[in-house]
């Protein structure tokens, strides 16, 4: 069950079940959502247009954050085909907030930041799916591998540890020796970002056990790391503002909360 620590001086009422409405439906929704096995889904994405998410920036609280740092060592292809041009394919794999992720339309931005490259992005994710999900039943082989990304972000507050990811990463070059990849520790939740203590304890947080951990994990693979956790904190603390307002029930961001995410992530890949 979800922690309601942040309940107590919530101004939001969830439902009991499901989420809030969305204030923003996005405007360009997947045409191609397939299960592929039972609460496993895939999709293409963004699903928003550029004129949607400036919509919601215009309307969205006002934060500030710490840029991440942008670390280009093992983007190397990645950073090549977004310079000189090229098809690139982003494939997100994880939890709901990975989905949450992709849904904020940050490859739409990407695209608009970088106009030489051809940007496409797929999504593959399972309620609470981690790592140790996707390792299993040979899912990689059968819905990664045919893919053929160039870049796999691995991320969402879903993980069981380290060692699930280093298979996952160790079977997608199984078959696609050359994709590189983006590990991003987690972000929204049910922990309260407000605070730090509780925040470090978290089993996905950038700012903990975890995210040294991960950030390990990348150094040995080859990976990029990106730390989501301590800059999303940053904005929603900088915001003065209760952080369910980011929320849309007690676990997933709304249309809000996507956009912190959007922003950490185009600040991470800013161009050169």
């Amino acid at each position: 069950m979800p922690d309601d620590s942040m309940m107590g001086d919530s101004p939001v009422q969830f439902p009991e079940t499901g989420a809030l409405p969305a204030r923003f439906p996005v405007d360009r929704p997947a045409p191609d959502h397939e299960t592929v096995d039972e609460e496993y889904y895939i999709f293409s994405s963004p699903e928003r247009s550029l004129e949607q998410i400036q919509q919601i920036r215009v309307e969205m609280p006002r934060g500030g954050y710490t840029a991440p740092h942008n670390d280009w060592r093992h983007l190397e292809r990645t950073r090549r085909l977004l310079t000189e041009g090229g098809p690139c394919h982003v494939l997100g794999l994880g939890d709901s907030i990975v989905n949450d992720t992709m849904r904020s339309g940050w490859v739409a931005l990407l695209q608009q930041a970088y106009p030489a490259v051809q940007v496409r992005a797929t999504v593959y994710v399972r309620g609470g799916g981690g790592c140790h999900h996707y390792v299993e039943k040979e899912r990689i082989e059968r819905y990664v591998a045919p893919r053929q990304p160039d870049l796999v972000l691995i991320g969402g507050i879903s993980q069981q540890g380290i060692d699930p990811i280093r298979q996952a990463i160790h079977q997608i070059r199984a078959g696609l020796p050359e994709v590189e990849f983006l590990l991003a520790t987690g972000a929204f939740g049910a922990v309260d970002p407000r605070d730090g203590e509780a925040l470090a304890a978290a089993p996905h947080s950038g700012t903990g056990p975890y995210g040294a951990a991960l950030r390990a994990l990348a150094d040995d693979e080859g990976c990029a790391f990106l730390d989501m956790t301590t800059p999303w904190a940053e904005y929603i603390r900088s915001s003065g503002l209760h952080p369910h307002l980011f929320y849309r029930d007690r676990v997933h961001a709304n249309e809000f909360g996507e956009q912190i995410l959007a922003k950490i992530l185009m600040a991470f890949w800013e161009p050169l």
